[in-house]
């Protein structure tokens, strides 16, 4: 059953979470720069070990592919195909800003089916898929995730990175008519969370930069509430191994805010990440 696999994703992401946080306590975190020039540390690589071990261990037949392993585009791609980002929003994590999360994803026939997204110093995560339900958990226990459309009466809240405005955002505002406040955080799945959460209405990032990783999980739980997550223009995300980039950017919103805002973004944009 799906729910079984979520279940394992759940327990997997709370071991990982346990190595991410005893990397976090300490005073070296282990980063060094991959070949792109992004930051990986020893949090990334022991959740990433955790992870990856486990799947393999009660999905011995599914196919992984995780940010942080080099991925055999040779072998046969099954149905079933884990999603991983050990350690989401890692400039985050070095930067100690407590945004980041491990994310775990299923894609099954190229659709997002389940995911949790956890983040540790926050103390939040949130999981679920298709027919399952959304949930929010924290230390006072479990709720259940349904977004429903902005009120007309109040500001729409976008969250957006910490460092830099994102290009095409004022664009979409001007656009819609309305005033919009930012709600600046660190990472994909915790700003996906907090639309999820109802802190924000919406996340738009118009440019490249993110990955299949960073998106399985945080879809598969939007849809399960009622939200919808695809590239910045509305179009489906291409949930292939084989290529993992994904130019065209992000947007995650209430499934009819989604489908007001998607056609206002510009064409074309900076390739700024």
């Amino acid at each position: 059953m799906l729910s079984d696999s979520l279940d394992v994703a759940l327990r997997l992401a709370r071991d990982a979470c346990r190595e991410v946080m005893r990397v976090y306590a300490g005073d070296d975190l282990g980063e060094v720069r991959k070949s792109d020039g992004s930051p990986v540390t020893a949090a990334d690589l022991a959740a990433n070990a955790v992870i990856l071990q486990g799947l393999k261990r009660y999905f011995p037949s599914d196919l992984v592919l995780s940010e942080e392993t080099p991925f055999d585009t040779t072998q046969a791609l099954g149905r079933r195909v884990w999603m991983v980002d050990p350690v989401d929003g890692t400039q985050d994590f070095v930067q100690r800003t407590g945004d980041f999360a491990v994310m775990i994803g299923l894609c099954i026939s190229g659709r997002p089916a389940l995911g949790v997204v956890a983040a540790p110093a926050l103390g939040r995560t949130w999981f679920g898929g298709p027919g399952m339900g959304a949930f929010e958990e924290t230390a006072t226990g479990r709720r259940a995730l349904t977004l429903v459309p902005p009120s007309a009466d109040r500001p729409l809240r976008a969250v957006v990175s910490r460092t830099h405005r994102p290009a095409g955002l004022d664009a979409v505002i001007e656009a819609l008519g309305q005033r919009v406040e930012s709600v600046p955080r660190g990472g994909v799945g915790v700003k996906v969370g907090l639309v999820l959460s109802g802190e924000a209405d919406f996340y738009l990032h118009p440019s490249p930069g993110t990955h299949v990783w960073d998106c399985c999980a945080p879809e598969a739980i939007m849809a399960a509430a009622g939200g919808a997550l695809s590239d910045a223009h509305g179009v489906p995300i291409a949930y292939d191994p084989t290529v993992t980039a994904n130019p065209r950017g992000v947007l995650a919103a209430e499934a009819t805010l989604h489908a007001r805002l998607a056609p206002l973004v510009p064409a074309r944009g900076p390739a700024r990440s």
